[in-house]
C-alpha cells in the first residue's frame, strides 16, 4: 500500500519500456533488457523521491537551522582545517543542536505566545524559571507592549535586527512587565504557568 501511494507505477513502467525500445533487444533478449530497465526506472524513482523529501525538509526547517547546517557543510567541505576551524565546528554543532531543540519546541512556543497574546489589554500572570534558577511571576499586559515598539515605523536596520533576534532566539518572547513598566523578555522554554482570564495553564519546563 505504501509503495502504491508513494510511487507512480504507470510512470515507472512507461519509463522502463522507453528504455527497452532504445536497447538492442535482439542482442540481449527482451527479458534481460526489461529487467534492467525496470531496475533502473525504480532506482531513479526512489532517488527522485529522496531528493524531494530532502527539499521538503529543507523548506520546513527554521532559517536558523538551515543557516547553521549550511555553515557546517561549508566547513566540512574544506580540504584542510585550521585550529580555528576545529573550534568553530564545535560551536556550530552546539548551535545546531540548540536550534533543532527550539525548532522541535516551536508548537509549544506558539501555544504559549498565543495564550499570552489572548490577554490583550488585560493582565496575564506568567511564571517562569530565570537563568539563575529562581522562579518568578511577571504581570504582563500584552497590548501595552504594542505602544512601546516601533513596528512598521522602525528603520530598515531596526527591522532587520528584530528579525535576526527572532530567528536566533525563537524561545524569547518580548512582553510588557506591568510592575516594572518596561519591556522584558520571557524564555518560553522555562514557562511553568500562564494565568489568563482566571484559568491557570500549567507547563513542564
Amino acid at each position: 500500500m505504501t509503495t502504491a501511494a508513494t510511487f507512480n507505477r504507470t510512470a515507472i513502467m512507461t519509463h522502463a519500456w522507453e528504455t527497452v525500445r532504445r536497447a538492442n533487444v535482439a542482442l540481449y533478449g527482451l527479458r534481460t533488457i526489461l529487467r534492467r530497465a525496470l531496475r533502473a526506472a525504480w532506482s531513479e524513482a526512489k532517488h527522485k523521491l529522496a531528493i524531494a523529501q530532502v527539499e521538503q525538509q529543507s523548506k520546513a526547517q527554521s532559517p536558523e537551522v538551515a543557516r547553521t547546517r549550511e555553515a557546517i557543510a561549508a566547513l566540512e567541505g574544506k580540504d584542510r582545517w585550521t585550529q580555528a576551524d576545529y573550534a568553530r565546528i564545535g560551536v556550530l554543532r552546539a548551535a545546531l543542536r540548540a536550534a533543532e531543540d527550539h525548532e522541535a519546541a516551536a508548537p509549544d512556543y506558539n501555544e504559549k505566545r498565543n495564550l499570552i497574546a489572548s490577554a490583550g489589554g488585560r493582565f496575564c500572570a506568567v511564571t517562569f524559571t530565570k537563568a539563575d534558577g529562581t522562579e518568578r511571576t511577571m504581570q504582563v499586559k500584552p497590548a501595552t507592549l504594542q505602544h512601546h515598539i516601533k513596528g512598521d515605523n522602525a528603520t530598515d536596520a531596526g527591522k532587520r535586527a528584530a528579525q535576526t533576534r527572532k530567528a536566533r532566539h525563537p524561545h524569547l518572547q518580548p512582553v510588557w512587565d506591568a510592575n516594572a513598566r518596561a519591556p522584558r523578555s520571557v524564555n518560553l522554554a522555562t514557562i511553568l504557568r500562564i494565568a489568563v482570564d482566571g484559568i491557570v495553564h500549567e507547563y513542564r519546563a
